[in-house]
């Protein structure tokens, strides 16, 4: 064996068995597909069996799955899980190739690679199909590589929600980590939009090479380790709109995929009842609580005079700032703001469930709604009990989640928000916080709409989800629909008075596709995440069986993985190579998640962006033409001018409306690109009414010149112009 080969299969004595992981994405509007390929090689002197976890998008639709070996494509295919683990084991036990792929959780999945034999080569290709998410004016695609330490509590109660699930069995969530490993990852995004306008990951140095009808997106280095979420940002000229897509299945059903954008307003006026609630076990060290205590410091200035407000930290133990939530007044607000700064991840574990359980059990305010924000990466083992607790609770608050770090748990963040029917923000290290606040604080005011429905203009449909989801300020709606008959050429969305429509178009529905394989992974989902039966055990183990057949059909029909079926390919063997002899068995260890518990530090830092090779392009892309990044070199110069730094907007508005900026206000266009720490600092001084008053942050922002025509404006038109001022600012 050479050096080189060596080096990149063995740690110590240990052999790793993993190669490299190659990932490659494409995008189709809001469609995504991706591959995953794992080459793996045995450098043992003795037959193999290698095991794999690793994470997979949270609903993402696994729907294809092969072993390579040689130039041979073994295709694998749904079963029945259990039947799946025993087709594996009997084609083990032959001496045959044998390959799995089982999920254990909605968002960790686990490769087998059964009978690898001394020298052998296998590639394992696993598929899947997602829907990027909107995210301000742009579209985020978020592919995670790493699965971050999970605690998992010693007990939890056992009728949370009445839902039944069992202790979750550590090894699942906790495979062996290693602070690097000898396997590294590859990995390319084929945009395929017109009129790109930016492009940027905050999560690793990226470049682009621009093409008429898009870009290819690919990672700055040639291997990137696998310790960090992949996040992807594209924005295009054309702003989003509502549309339809509509696919056939092979047997000429049509399925529609249908995306609502309603204009509603958030209502700041009706007063909540806001309860933070914030992570600060171990797990949250470094640069998680440094984003989350900046989150949270924005979040406590983003409340209306209206509110009431609580802050519950919580780890091994949990603490309340009051003992009952108080009215945000000024007093209220410089108290809360002196609590945040001395916040840090000291706790230990993630006890999740009792804090929340305290502040959803709490008796409610009649006057005012309960919004829980709940602030943290979700590194724990029982999800499925937090996600039950929110759901319970459903009818008296609603949760919404900021995930935060390099590699948080989206099961339990996006699953306790759409439970409890709220919503996510993802937080990830160096991602300007401020847009997120603001997006999340619209949706908190947005008046709980619960008679949404959907009217399908005379088709007899599947829909999927099931129950509409809630409607929010600035978010779009999509679901997805089998359709069984019928004609239609648009949907209607209609809430109380208001009504929206998208148009549809049945004759352009081309055959297969992501959609359809979307909507079953919906109708899995729906499942999956159903109201647990109550009553008798034996209609609970009925109904329990009808569920499981359910998504055996589902997920046979259409190819895809679920809690109730897996994949499995068997390599047929000749008699002289099948494996003879004992197996050894060989977890793959995987890389920390960056960051994962570190002492605390800044988190300052605007988001890093790309470079662009253009040989196509008529013209440099907008937006986003310089290199950065946490790995990444200095910047070659850049192509066009940078935007201004995102967010930078009050967070809320009342104030803004008292006065104007006095005419001889006048400042040049180096204001318009402020550090950006001076944007945060500057936020940091909002009153609890939304007013600005004059401060050193503001004067260190203006400069000597520019703050004598401030004082001279001051003396003409009062100390509201401090504020219109601020705001000007912010919003250049």
């Amino acid at each position: 064996m050479n050096a080189k080969l060596q080096a990149g299969l063995f740690a110590g004595a240990r052999a790793v068995p993993l190669e490299g992981v190659k990932i490659e994405a494409v995008m189709r509007g809001p469609c995504v597909e991706v591959t995953v390929t794992q080459r793996y090689r045995n450098a043992e002197p003795d037959p193999i069996e290698a095991v794999y976890a690793f994470p997979l998008e949270e609903g993402a639709a696994v729907c294809g799955f092969a072993a390579k070996v040689g130039e041979r494509l073994v295709r694998g295919r749904v079963e029945e899980r259990d039947k799946a683990f025993e087709i594996y084991d009997d084609a083990m036990m032959e001496g045959h190739g044998a390959y799995l792929l089982d999920q254990e959780r909605p968002d960790i999945f686990r490769a087998s690679v059964g009978n690898l034999n001394p020298g052998q080569a296998v590639e394992l290709q696993i598929r899947y199909v997602t829907l990027a998410r909107r995210e301000g004016e742009a579209t985020r695609l978020q592919i995670p590589t790493t699965i971050s330490p999970r605690y998992v509590p010693a007990s939890s109660p056992k009728d949370v929600g009445e839902a039944e699930v069992g202790e979750p069995d550590a090894e699942v969530v906790n495979p062996e980590r290693w602070p690097r490993v000898p396997y590294g990852l590859s990995l390319s995004v084929d945009v395929q939009t017109a009129g790109l306008r930016r492009v940027e990951s905050p999560s690793h140095p990226v470049r682009a090479t621009l093409r008429d009808e898009g870009a290819l997106v690919e990672l700055g280095q040639d291997e990137a380790a696998l310790d960090r979420d992949f996040v992807l940002l594209v924005e295009t000229k054309a702003p989003h709109a509502p549309f339809a897509e509509v696919a056939r299945e092979e047997d000429g059903r049509r399925v529609a995929l249908v995306s609502f954008l309603p204009d509603l307003a958030p209502d700041p006026s009706r007063g909540h009842e806001v309860v933070f609630v914030l992570d600060c076990s171990g797990s949250m060290g470094g640069d998680s609580i440094a984003q989350a205590r900046r989150a949270l410091a924005l979040c406590v200035r983003a409340l209306s005079p209206k509110d009431t407000f609580q802050i519950v930290r919580f780890g091994s133990r949990h603490e309340s700032l009051w003992r009952a939530p108080r009215a945000y007044d000024d007093a209220a607000l410089e108290e809360a703001a002196a609590y945040v700064d001395r916040i840090d991840a000291d706790l230990g574990g993630t006890e999740i469930l009792s804090p929340l359980t305290a502040v959803l059990e709490r008796a409610p305010d009649p006057e005012r709604p309960r919004r829980v924000l709940l602030l943290t990466d979700g590194q724990v083992s029982n999800e499925d009990r937090v996600i039950a607790l929110a759901k319970a609770h459903a009818s008296t608050a609603r949760v919404f989640t900021f995930g935060i770090g390099a590699g948080a748990s989206e099961h339990l963040v996006r699953g306790v928000a759409r439970a409890s029917r709220g919503a996510t923000e993802m937080i990830y290290p160096g991602e300007r916080i401020e847009p997120k606040v603001l997006r999340m604080f619209a949706r908190v005011q947005t008046p709980a709409l619960d008679d949404v429905r959907v009217d399908w203009q005379g088709l007899s449909v599947e829909q999927a989800p099931g129950r509409t989801p809630p409607l929010f300020a600035g978010d779009a709606l999509t679901l997805f629909a089998r359709i069984e008959a019928g004609d239609a050429s648009e949907v209607v969305l209609r809430a109380g008075e208001q009504r929206w429509t998208v148009p549809l178009d049945l004759e352009r529905a081309a055959t297969g596709g992501a959609i359809p394989v979307l909507w079953a992974r919906e109708k899995i989902r729906d499942l999956e995440e159903g109201e647990p039966r109550r009553g008798s055990a034996q209609r609970r183990g009925s109904g329990e069986d009808r569920k499981k057949a359910q998504l055996v059909e589902l997920g046979v029909r259409y190819g895809l993985t679920s809690s109730a079926t897996s994949y499995v390919a068997v390599e047929e063997r000749a008699d002289a190579d099948r494996t003879d002899g004992p197996v050894q068995l060989r977890k793959i260890p995987i890389a920390l998640t960056k960051g994962w518990g570190e002492p605390t530090r800044s988190a300052a830092g605007a988001m890093p962006t790309m470079s662009v090779a253009a040989p196509m392009a008529p013209a440099p892309m907008m937006g986003a033409p310089s290199v950065g990044g946490p790995q990444g070199a200095p910047p070659p110069p850049p192509m066009a001018p940078p935007p201004p730094p995102p967010g930078g907007a009050p967070l809320r508005r009342e104030s803004a409306k008292r006065a104007a900026a006095p005419a001889e206000m006048t400042f040049d266009a180096a204001l318009h690109e402020p550090p950006v720490d001076r944007v945060f600092d500057l936020l940091m001084t909002q009153k609890a009414d939304g007013r600005f008053d004059r401060s050193a942050v503001l004067d260190a922002w203006l400069g000597a010149d520019r703050v004598a025509k401030l004082d001279a404006a001051l003396t003409s038109h009062g100390d509201g112009v401090i504020t219109a001022l601020v705001v000007a600012l912010l919003e250049r």
